[in-house]
């Protein structure tokens, strides 16, 4: 197994509302992805990744979630947990020396 996929640092940042408007973000876009899972947790952890690699190519470095659902897909008879997990895209003015 990559346990690469489960880390949870990021270049793209998580943040509310609230710092949108105190960091001065400038809003991209919005999307929405809905992957798998073992378990409701994998499969919202797999959509917020795939997310979030996406926002990075498009210049983004910030997300705000706005909704999040879980539901069930079959795959070759077996039932896996999924996720749905919409954002709103930003890009901050971060301070990007590390």
């Amino acid at each position: 197994m990559n346990e690469d996929l489960y880390k949870n640092d990021h270049d793209v940042l998580t943040i509310d509302r609230s710092q949108v408007n105190k960091l001065n973000c400038v809003y991209l876009y919005n999307t929405e992805k809905r992957e798998s899972g073992w378990n409701n947790s994998f499969a919202t952890a797999n959509a917020l990744r795939v997310l979030k690699d996406q926002v990075k190519v498009a210049g983004g470095n910030a997300i705000v979630i706005r909704d999040i659902y879980s539901s069930e897909d079959y795959r070759d008879g077996y039932k896996l947990d999924a996720a749905g997990v919409y954002i709103d895209v930003y890009k901050c003015p971060l301070n990007e020396d590390k």
